[in-house]
């Protein structure tokens, strides 16, 4: 026997005689379908809801709609709070934004920062060209407030070139540098800016115009650009054993909680 499906909000056609129609409602969950037969066959099939779209149907929700309803908004409700609360109170993206990171020396092409960095945690390295790359990313307020700082350390190099004056002979390490740096005044944000100049100075600003533009707050050919940088403190090390040692246990945790991803 052939059978031809039409679901229950479609009108029914016109077919030939040869053709009989009915139809049949059935309980709740299910769905009313238009059922065609020959007339010289009979027996009636029936279609349910699951079975022609192959949705399984609970039967809690069958048997209570009202109370499926009630709990599939509360759960509904309790996702989007979660979700606000974690935004506010751990990922801070109603007050912080992510931004990427980005160094610039002014020291000339004579010298190159190994490495620096930002927090402990965000960092690059600055060729003798002057710029270093962008590295992701390193949270700040949304909006400036008086007191705002960061952990700077970097590590700068002189090169020495061969009698020619173009090819590279070696490095000597000129001082590795610490220093609390505040972060300039910003009125919107933008990627986060760290100058360093000679003898162990640093700058921090905030700006959607990198350096080489006219709207950077730091020009590359300001003489007086340093008169306002913060002094760094010579190290022994860039980090303290202290803190290497509290590096490790973070890693440890991290993996014993996300795996590790080697």
């Amino acid at each position: 026997m052939r059978w031809k499906i039409f679901s229950s909000w479609m009108r029914p056609m016109r077919f030939e005689k040869k053709y009989r129609i009915s139809s049949k409602k059935w309980r709740s969950g299910d769905i009313t379908v238009w059922a065609i037969r020959t007339a010289d066959q009979y027996g009636m099939a029936t279609f349910k809801l699951g079975e022609i779209m192959k949705i399984p149907i609970p039967n809690f929700i069958r048997w209570y709609p009202v109370a499926s309803m009630l709990l599939s908004g509360i759960l509904v409700a309790f996702c989007t709070f979660t979700y606000n609360y974690l935004n506010i109170n751990y990922f801070n993206v109603e007050t912080h934004i992510p931004v990427t990171v980005s160094g610039v020396h002014h020291m000339g092409s004579a010298y190159l920062i190994s490495h620096f960095s930002v927090n402990k945690e965000i960092g690059d390295n600055i060729s003798r060209s002057g710029s270093s790359g962008i590295v992701c990313c390193l949270m700040i307020p949304k909006k400036w407030s008086p007191g705002l700082t960061a952990d700077v350390r970097w590590e700068v190099r002189h090169i020495i070139f061969q009698p020619d004056g173009i090819q590279v002979a070696r490095e000597e390490l000129v001082a590795i540098y610490r220093a609390q740096v505040p972060v300039e005044p910003y009125m919107d944000t933008g990627d986060f800016y760290v100058h360093f100049f000679a003898d162990g100075r640093a700058r921090i600003v905030v700006s959607n115009y990198g350096p080489e533009g006219k709207q950077h707050p730091i020009q590359w050919d300001d003489a007086e650009a340093s008169r306002t940088a913060t002094a760094g403190a010579v190290v022994e090390s860039f980090y303290t054993k202290e803190e290497l040692a509290e590096l490790d246990r973070e890693t440890a945790r991290d993996r014993a909680k996300f795996g590790d991803w080697r």
